[in-house]
């Protein structure tokens, strides 16, 4: 009984997709010519978007000892002196102890000087910051911070650190509102870098044969002596004619992410952290063996200053294009893996589900003989 319905179905069905075999034909052969997709895809999921900005910063590691700097200007950082002393921007000397700052595993930022930063309690905003020796710095209420290495936000007890002023030497470190988000980040002058990223990104190799793919790849790493280096970005330049269709990243930790669209990847590296990017396309049409193009990649850091003096920031990869293999597509007498739709000999292939039966159905498109004479 099984066997008799299950060969009505067949027939049925192949009676059925002899209505349809054009119109999947048509749709399958869109799915192979068509535009590539526009996203890149990270673990199977298209990229909507940049990566997300992590949890604060508070749990047992340790944050320092470093200089917090204004993020985008490097060269003015947080000083202070003794107990009750306030914290002004100076230029930055990593010799001056009063300029070392550590948020320590239960979120007391102490300063080198052996004083912890305190956020005073029903004052009004405006009011300056400050470093003492209360509770012997032991975590009161005001002396708990948030560092959200995101945005740079530095909080505690629902206030904000920020410049009273202009950006400037001599300007004090004050309480001030904490931003609301609305999809903005907050001011320069309450966006802060503990420490100094030192984000570099080195060549690897490229090539493809003649007729068909190219890859190739840099590895972009953090210095093991900087701090954590966040919103890290590289981004490609290719030369005119060379399409990327893949963007990956293989280690660099997690929460990174690529976006084909754009040619880039954004992500965080952690001290001492290394990731490879890697870039695949299709060569052009002309390329010839002997021929080379030259892929461009820089990497950027929005979310922590760049350490001064950090170079190799850019890197160029030349892609070298070498004879195809004997017997694969694109090899001298070899045919294409993409040919052209009047010379295909598989048209379709088309898998439908019938009352519980599969049924694999092959369209073929075949040239007429002539008729003999």
């Amino acid at each position: 009984m099984t066997s008799r319905l299950g060969g009505s179905v067949l027939c049925n069905g192949v009676r059925r997709l002899r209505a349809v075999a054009r119109v999947l034909a048509v749709v399958t052969l869109g799915g192979w010519f068509g535009a590539p997709s526009a996203a890149a895809s990270v673990g199977g999921a298209p990229v909507t978007g940049p990566a997300q900005i992590g949890p604060a910063q508070i749990g047992p590691a340790q944050i320092g000892p470093a200089q917090i700097n204004v993020l985008g200007d490097p060269g003015l950082c947080w000083q202070a002196g003794g107990n009750g002393s306030p914290i002004t921007l100076e230029r930055c000397d990593p010799a001056i102890q009063g300029q070392q700052w550590s948020l320590t595993g239960n979120g007391v930022m102490m300063n080198g000087n052996g004083y912890c930063l305190e956020a005073g309690t029903g004052v009004p905003v405006g009011v300056p910051l400050y470093i003492d020796f209360a509770g012997q710095c032991g975590g009161s209420h005001g002396q708990v911070w948030q560092y959200r290495g995101g945005t740079g936000q530095l909080s505690s007890t629902g206030i904000c650190a920020g410049v009273g002023g202009p950006i400037s030497p001599g300007a004090e470190i004050v309480q001030r509102a904490c931003p609301v988000w609305a999809g903005r980040e907050p001011g320069r002058a309450s966006r802060w870098s503990i420490g100094y990223s030192a984000v570099t990104v080195a060549a690897g190799t490229g090539s493809g044969p003649a007729g068909g793919q190219f890859g190739a790849s840099v590895t972009v790493a953090n210095a093991a002596s900087a701090q954590t280096a966040y919103g890290v970005a590289v981004m490609f330049a290719l030369p005119p004619y060379l399409a990327a269709a893949d963007l990956h990243v293989a280690g660099g930790g997690p929460g990174w992410s690529c976006d084909v669209r754009t040619l880039t990847c954004t992500g965080t590296l952690m001290s001492g952290a290394s990731g490879r990017i890697g870039i695949a396309g299709r060569l052009p049409a002309g390329a010839r063996p002997g021929d080379s193009y030259t892929v461009v990649a820089q990497a950027s850091v929005a979310g922590t200053s760049q350490r001064p003096g950090t170079t190799r920031t850019t890197a160029s990869v030349t892609v070298a294009v070498h004879p195809a293999a004997p017997g694969t597509a694109g090899a001298a007498g070899q045919p294409s893996r993409f040919p052209s739709a009047a010379g295909l000999p598989l048209v379709a292939v088309g898998v439908l589900l019938l009352g519980g039966g599969l049924l694999i159905v092959i369209a073929r498109r075949t040239r007429a003989t002539p008729a003999k004479r």
